[in-house]
């Protein structure tokens, strides 16, 4: 089955952890989004590399393999268009990161509402919107 993603936003979600990826992978389709998933930070921004159109948002888990996430981020920052990064981490606090960190251990409502004070709700009219 083929979507069309047009007029989805993008949200690409870097989390090591397969079970942990899926929920918050899941959760992010459920609230209108397109989700592209990655497990550590160079596969990220090999998919970041290859699209064609901006991403509306970054989340990603701080301790991942071959790249953390700051790291990640850093190289995100030098894209034409930067997107935005939510940092989830059971290790960081706010104080040391260059965006936002939601602190692991966290439940849907917490996860969805930081993504919402992220992104304007999808089908929200834009000035590059038809």
């Amino acid at each position: 089955m083929s979507a069309d993603h047009s007029h989805r936003k993008t949200v690409l979600l870097v989390e090591d952890d397969a079970i942990l990826r899926g929920i918050l992978a899941q959760a992010l389709v459920d609230e209108g989004l397109h989700v592209l998933t990655a497990e550590d930070g160079e596969q990220a921004l090999a998919i970041a590399s290859s699209l064609k159109e901006p991403m509306a948002l970054v989340v990603t888990d701080v301790l991942l393999p071959e790249m953390n996430g700051l790291e990640l981020a850093a190289h995100l920052a030098s894209l034409k268009t930067a997107p935005p990064v939510l940092f989830v981490s059971g290790v960081l606090d706010g104080r040391n990161a260059p965006g936002p960190v939601l602190p692991k251990p966290f439940g849907p409502a917490a996860f969805l509402n930081q993504i919402a004070r992220m992104l304007p709700p999808v089908g929200t009219s834009t000035s590059d919107e038809v």
